[in-house]
Parts: structure tokens; C-alpha cells; sequence
């Protein structure tokens, strides 16, 4: 009685773990038997020199397509968007899919037809639910053809066909097998997106390539993925979008050099919860966009060999804190590190970088601090636009420019020293940012453009000629000139307005022994806005002989202003002012008969 009982519960168990076996790809896999169905009507299709172009089909209705006999191949797009295709059956002449042919459809059952019962019936021998059976004569594919087709669950081929073969990420299997493979087993084409296993996957050793697309769309939850050594390329969107993919390994020695664009963008929980993502040491090149929009993504690539940050590499990634750039490194490409809200910190382990693009950290206001390494340039439009918390900026003496909104909105500036070859600086470079902890006592050019409103009784240099801030304010503020930078000075232009601090400041006066001795100097051309030159202004300036007064406004010349300049020293005044200047210049200025006063 035992034993009977034994016999029937041990009967049931294996009843139970085949059912299980069956339901893996999300739906019961019907056993292979022999099916009849209706040839689609031939006029739906466009068919030229047996190739069929285009497809006549409602792609909200069309659920079943049977391909007439004699088609070779299935072209580019002819069943995109068919998003409700679950069946396509089709002739074993087929030998090739173009692009997107069934890309962004619902399609999860392909079967195969050697001949046409009569004109409108076509008989499969071994039919079989949710397997993509392709043709034994089939002889390539487009890496995109199957690409957001996500019911795939399992791929078969006939031994008989000499370009693929099947193959597995768990178990070793004859015929089908989740994976379609090159037939030397070297390229990774698909992984069927709809195959669930809550376990590692891993890829076979042999593989050298995972195509564009091929692990793209993978729909299994708590997707792990382990890269063999024999590995060297992952193609552009290779596990694009897997949404549940939460970790990738590679194995020690991986050769792996290449990652194409966008290979893991759109895996929001990659290595979320536990070690960051690794690179292998091995890789070369990543593609642009490669992790973008990985939002809870932590990634290592500091061991790796690039050359370049590409293009919108980590934009999106909003939950990386810090990012270690391998030695290597020479540019960081536009928008590199876009809308990183909650980036941290950029380190840099070498000094080989050259470059900086356009709007690299843009928007990434919970950047700290940034330490920029001798080489670097340029700092491009936008770089730091919209970095409200950067603080800290150290910027090489190798940069020369400052681009456009650079570091616009950059509300928190407390320590940054313009290099002295800055020599340019945009009129938006610090719009918006804080400028008054700037310091630009290096580089006279940046005095111009950056601090913020000047301060009364504040000194700053241009062109060799010292000012000090007589007046601080939005409008109509005022400067003296107070000085010079060397008593080499040969010619001296004091212009009617200077800039500071992206204001607008009147040339008032010429302070008291503003160019005393300055031995050197042989003219001066002094701006509209001057109202009083000081005592001692120009006194012992031997070799000044010729000074043009351009303002109206001057009211008084002082003590020994002029005395002991050049003998023959001519003053060139505006017309309508040279009876009223020439009683400026008495002989208590240092005027001399020698000298001459004229329009």
C-alpha cells in the first residue's frame, strides 16, 4: 500500500517539475506537432525579385502572417510596429532579415514550411508555440531584425544550417536554446528577451562578440550577467533598456576592449544595491551615451585604458556621487556628465587631459569642488552652467579661454584664481554667478569682466596703469588713476570709462604723482571724463612731449603737475576749451614759455 502511495506522489512531483519547465519563457511551450495554415494573401505583400519590401497589414489587428513560397529574403522594416504579430510563418528558402524587419513587434512564434499543400494552405511539420524556428537556409541577419521584440522566449535551427546555431546561459542544449549564435559560436546575435531565470546568466565562453541589440529589452526580473574572458566587443544598445538588469561581472583577464553607444543606457538598477559596476582594465573605447539614464547605477572606470569621456556618457546617471577618471584620459566630451544632480566629486588620476566640452557638467548642482588639470585649454560654453554649489574651482595656468555661460549660475564660488594667460572671457562666462571671492590679481584682462560691484577705495590694473574705485555703484561709478604698473611705461591712453567686475566706471581724475617719474613715457592721451589732474601727476617725465586732453570737463591742474617733463612738451586741448585751459596751466603747474597749449 506504501509503495503504491510512494509510486503516485513521486508520479505527481515529476508531473509538477515538468509543468514548471514548460512555463519558464512566460507561457506554456506546446510539444512540436504538425499544423495547417492559411497562405496570407499575396497581394498584401510587396515583393520584388522574391524580396519582400513592404507588408499591407493593420498593425493594431494583424496577429498571423504566412509568407508565400519562393520568398529569399525579408526586408528592412516590413514588420516593425507590428506590435500584436505573434506568428509569422514563412517558407525555408528564406536566407536573410533585414533591419528592424520585426523590430518593436509582438511576434513570439516563427515556424517553418517546405511546401505549400495547395494554392492556399501550408503545412508545418514540427510547429511549435513560442520558439523562433528560423529557416535552414537561412544565412544572415541584421543585428537590429529581432531588436524590442520582446516575447521571444527560445530560438530553434536545424543542425542543416551553416550560419547559426543556438546556444545557452545555464545548461547545454541540442536544437534550441535561449541564445542565437553564429555557428562557429563567436558572435552572440539575440538572447531571447522573454526567457526568465531569477539566476546568473552566463554568457558562453567562446564568445567574442555580443552584437548591437542583443541582449537589448530582456524582460526577466533580477537579471545577473556574467562576461566571459573570450569576450572583446559589446555592441552599440547590447543590454539597451533591460530595466531589470541589476548586475554584470566580468571575468578575471577579460579581454574585452570595446563598448559600443548606449550599450547599457536605460538599466535604471544596475549594481544599485551592492559593488559598483567594474570595468575591466582591458577596455579601450566606451560609446557615447553608454550608461545614460542609468539612474541608480554606480559604476568604477578607473582602471580602464580611455582615451575619451564620450558624449553624454553618464547623462542621467542622477544617483552617481563620485566619478575616478583613469590616467589616460584626454578629453571629456560635450555633455559627458549632463544633469547629475548628484554628483560629488570628479577626480583625476592622471594629467594627460586636454579638453573639457561643451556643457560637460552642466547642470550638476551638487558638484563641490573641481581641480582641473595643467593642459585643459579651454573651458567650453556651459561647462559648469547651472553648478549652484560648486565652491571650489582650480583651474590650470594652461587655460586661456572661458567660454559662454561657463560657469553661469555658479551661486557659491568661495575660492578660484584666474590664471594669468586667460585672454578671454565672455560678457555671460559668470552670469548669474558669484564673483566678489574671484580672484583676478594674476590677470589684469580678467579684472575687466569679474568681482562683482566694486568697492570705494578697490585698485585693480589695465593696460600697465593702475585705478583705485573713487565711487562704488551700479551706475555712474567713478575711478582715479592712481598709478602705474612699471615706471617703463613709454606711452600711457587713460580711456574716458574701465570696466571692473562686469560694470561700467567713469575716468575721473589723475591722482597726485599718478606717473612721477616715469622717465620713459613720451605721451599721454587722457579721456572725455577727466575733471582734475593732481599735483606731481606727470612730474620728471623727461621725455613726455606731447599730452592730448580730450575731456571738456577738466577743472583743475595741480601743483608741479607738469614740471620737468620734455621743455618743448606740446598740449593738445578741444577748441572750444583752449582759452579756459590755458589759465589752467599756470606757471605753479610746471607749464613752461617754452611750451605750447593749441586746438
Amino acid at each position: 500500500m506504501w509503495s503504491m502511495v510512494k509510486r503516485g506522489w513521486l508520479k505527481s512531483l515529476l508531473t509538477l517539475c515538468v509543468c514548471m519547465m514548460l512555463v519558464l519563457c512566460g507561457g506554456i511551450i506546446a510539444k512540436a506537432e504538425e499544423q495547417t495554415f492559411s497562405v496570407t494573401p499575396k497581394e498584401r505583400f510587396t515583393i520584388t525579385n522574391n524580396v519582400i519590401t513592404a507588408f499591407a497589414g493593420d498593425k493594431d489587428a494583424t496577429q498571423e502572417v504566412v509568407i508565400p513560397k519562393g520568398v529569399t529574403a525579408i526586408g528592412d522594416n516590413v514588420f516593425k510596429d507590428y506590435m500584436n504579430l505573434k506568428t509569422v510563418v514563412l517558407p525555408d528558402s528564406v536566407v536573410s532579415f533585414g533591419k528592424n524587419t520585426f523590430c518593436n513587434s509582438g511576434i513570439s512564434t516563427m515556424a517553418v514550411y517546405s511546401d505549400i499543400t495547395d494554392s492556399s494552405l501550408v503545412t508545418v511539420e514540427n510547429y511549435a508555440v513560442n520558439v523562433i524556428t528560423l529557416p535552414s537556409a537561412l544565412k544572415s541577419i541584421d543585428a537590429t531584425t529581432f531588436s524590442q521584440a520582446k516575447s521571444i522566449c527560445e530560438f530553434a535551427i536545424s543542425e542543416q544550417n551553416k550560419a547559426f546555431k543556438t546556444g545557452s546561459v545555464n545548461t547545454e542544449k541540442n536544437g534550441s536554446g535561449e541564445l542565437l549564435l553564429s555557428k562557429d559560436g563567436k558572435k552572440l546575435y539575440r538572447m531571447a528577451p522573454d526567457y526568465k531565470v531569477n539566476d546568473v546568466y552566463a554568457i558562453p565562453d567562446g564568445i567574442v562578440e555580443i552584437l548591437p541589440y542583443s541582449i537589448e529589452s530582456n524582460m526577466g526580473a533580477n537579471r545577473q550577467f556574467v562576461i566571459p574572458v573570450s569576450v572583446t566587443t559589446i555592441g552599440d544598445y547590447a543590454f539597451y533598456g533591460g530595466n531589470n538588469l541589476n548586475r554584470i561581472d566580468f571575468v578575471t583577464g577579460s579581454k574585452l576592449t570595446t563598448i559600443g553607444a548606449f550599450a547599457f543606457a536605460k538599466n535604471q538598477n544596475l549594481c544599485s544595491g551592492g559593488t559598483p559596476f567594474t570595468l575591466p582594465e582591458s577596455v579601450t573605447s566606451i560609446g557615447e551615451s553608454c550608461f545614460k539614464d542609468c539612474i541608480n547605477m554606480q559604476v568604477d572606470i578607473s582602471k580602464t585604458k580611455i582615451v575619451s569621456i564620450p558624449q553624454f556618457l553618464f547623462n542621467g546617471c542622477r544617483n552617481i556621487h563620485t566619478v575616478t577618471l583613469p590616467e589616460t584620459v584626454k578629453y571629456i566630451e560635450a555633455y559627458a556628465f549632463y544633469g547629475n544632480d548628484n554628483l560629488n566629486e570628479i577626480i583625476f588620476l592622471g594629467k594627460s587631459l586636454e579638453k573639457i566640452g561643451t556643457g560637460a557638467f552642466q547642470g550638476c548642482n551638487n558638484l563641490h569642488g573641481i581641480e582641473i588639470p595643467e593642459g585643459v585649454q579651454t573651458i567650453e560654453n556651459d561647462t559648469f552652467d547651472g553648478c549652484w554649489n560648486l565652491n571650489k574651482i582650480v583651474l590650470p595656468e594652461s587655460v586661456k579661454t572661458i567660454g559662454d555661460n561657463a560657469f553661469k549660475d555658479c551661486k557659491n564660488i568661495h575660492e578660484m584664481v584666474i590664471p594669468a594667460n586667460v585672454n578671454y572671457i565672455s560678457n555671460s562666462s559668470f552670469a548669474g554667478a558669484k564673483q566678489d571671492e574671484i580672484d583676478t590679481s594674476k590677470n589684469e584682462y580678467a579684472q575687466a569682466s569679474i568681482g562683482g560691484l566694486p568697492k570705494k577705495g578697490e585698485t585693480f590694473v589695465i593696460n600697465g596703469i593702475k585705478y583705485k574705485v573713487t565711487k562704488s555703484a551700479g551706475k555712474n561709478g567713478t575711478v582715479a588713476v592712481s598709478g602705474v604698473k612699471s615706471k617703463k611705461l613709454k606711452k600711457a591712453v587713460i580711456p574716458s570709462t574701465v570696466q571692473k567686475g562686469g560694470y561700467t566706471l567713469n575716468v575721473t581724475e589723475i591722482s597726485k604723482n599718478a606717473f612721477k617719474k616715469c622717465t620713459k613715457l613720451t605721451s599721454v592721451t587722457i579721456g572725455k571724463n577727466v575733471r582734475k589732474i593732481g599735483s606731481n601727476a606727470f612730474y620728471g617725465d623727461k621725455k613726455l612731449k606731447r599730452i592730448t586732453i580730450k575731456s571738456t570737463k577738466l577743472k583743475s591742474v595741480g601743483k608741479n603737475a607738469v614740471k620737468n617733463i620734455h621743455k618743448k612738451a606740446v598740449i593738445k586741448v578741444p577748441k572750444k576749451q583752449l582759452k579756459k585751459y590755458k589759465k589752467l596751466f599756470k606757471s605753479k603747474t610746471g607749464y613752461r614759455k617754452s611750451m605750447k597749449i593749441k586746438k
